[in-house]
C-alpha cells in the first residue's frame, strides 16, 4: 500500500519538470521551433504502435491484477488448509491422550466390580464402566482413523454391502429379515471403488447398525447406484428418525439425538463414518424426520478407469 501511494506521488514529477523547463524558455524569450520530418509509412506504423499500446495497456493492468488476486486467494486457501490440518492433528493428539488417561481407570473399575459381590449397585457400576470402556475404544478408533495410512484396493461395493448386511443380521437377529439390498445394473452397474476395505466396512457397519437399532419394524432398504462418477449407497428405514433440532449436530462427536437416549451408543458412530468417507474423497449426508424414518447417503468416488 505504501509503495502504491509513493508511485502515485512520483507519477506527475516528469510533467512538472517539463512544465518548468518550458516556462523557462518562454520567460527567456526563446521562440525557436523544432521541426521533425518523417516518412508517411513510419507515421502510420507509429500511430498503429501507439494505438496498440493504448489498447494493450488496460489488458496488461487487468491481467496483472488478476494474477495478483489469484496469488492472494491461493495464499489464503493454503493458510486455511494448513490451519485445518493443524487442527485435525491437535484433535487427534487430544483423543489419543484422552484414550490413554481413561483406559487404565476404566479397567480398574471393571476389575473391582467383577471381584466383589454382584449387588445391584455394583452391577450398575460395571454397566457404566463398560459404557465408558466402549466410548474410550471408539475414541481410540477415531484418533487412529485421522492418521492411519489407507490400504487401498479395488472394492466391489455390492459384495461388501451384502457381507455387511449379513453380519449386522447376525448381531441383530430381529432385523435380519427386514434388510433389502437393491443394486442397479441398468444402464450400467455400480462402479468399483478404490479404498480401504476395513475402513469402508467400519463405516457401513455403523450405518446399517443404526438402522437396525433405531427401527423396530418395517423394511430397511439398502440401495446401490452410480451417480456422476461416484458409487452411492443409500440406507433407508422407517424408524424413530431424528428430531429436526438435532440434525445439524449428527456428525459431532458424542452427539446423540434427544429421542435416542434409551438405546446404547457412544455418539461416535456417524463421526467415524464421516471421517472414513472424507479420507476416501467422498461424503455422507443424513436426511431424517422424527417418527417417520432416516435416509443416510454415502458417496464414494469410482476407481480410476472404471
Amino acid at each position: 500500500m505504501k509503495a502504491r501511494t509513493t508511485g502515485w506521488l512520483l507519477a506527475p514529477v516528469p510533467l512538472v519538470i517539463g512544465g518548468l523547463v518550458g516556462l523557462g524558455f518562454v520567460l527567456a524569450g526563446d521562440e525557436r521551433m523544432l521541426r521533425i520530418s518523417t516518412a508517411l509509412p513510419a507515421v502510420a506504423v507509429g500511430i498503429g504502435a501507439v494505438l496498440s499500446c493504448l489498447v494493450a495497456l488496460p489488458l496488461i493492468v487487468v491481467t496483472a491484477r488478476d494474477r495478483a488476486r489469484r496469488r492472494r486467494e491461493a495464499a489464503v486457501a493454503q493458510a486455511v488448509d494448513d490451519g485445518v490440518l493443524r487442527e485435525r492433528e491437535q484433535h487427534r493428539r487430544f483423543l489419543a491422550r484422552l484414550d490413554h488417561e481413561l483406559k487404565n481407570p476404566v479397567m480398574a473399575i471393571r476389575a473391582q466390580a467383577a471381584a466383589v459381590e454382584p449387588t445391584p449397585e455394583w452391577r450398575t457400576v460395571d454397566a457404566q464402566a463398560a459404557k465408558l470402556s466402549t466410548l474410550v475404544r471408539d475414541l481410540r478408533k477415531l484418533a487412529e482413523l485421522e492418521s492411519r495410512p489407507l490400504e487401498l484396493e479395488q472394492i466391489d461395493l455390492e459384495e461388501l454391502v451384502r457381507e455387511s448386511v449379513q453380519a449386522i443380521g447376525q448381531q441383530h437377529p430381529d432385523a435380519a429379515s427386514r434388510f433389502q439390498v437393491v443394486a442397479t445394473t441398468v444402464p450400467w452397474p455400480v462402479p468399483k471403488v478404490r479404498g480401504d476395505l476395513d475402513l469402508l466396512s467400519l463405516a457401513l457397519d455403523n450405518v446399517l447398525g443404526n438402522a437396525a437399532k433405531y427401527s423396530a419394524q418395517g423394511a430397511i432398504e439398502v440401495r446401490l447406484r452410480e451417480q456422476q462418477g461416484a458409487a452411492v449407497i443409500e440406507v433407508a428405514d422407517n424408524g424413530r428418525g431424528i428430531p429436526a433440532e438435532d440434525l445439524p449436530q449428527v456428525f459431532d462427536e458424542l452427539a446423540r439425538a434427544g429421542n435416542a437416549r434409551d438405546v446404547p451408543g457412544s455418539g461416535i458412530g456417524l463421526t467415524l463414518v464421516a471421517t472414513v468417507l472424507r479420507r476416501h474423497g467422498g461424503d455422507v449426508d443424513v436426511r431424517s424426520v422424527a417418527d417417520a424414518g432416516t435416509l443416510v447417503t454415502l458417496r464414494i468416488p469410482a476407481a480410476p478407469g472404471v
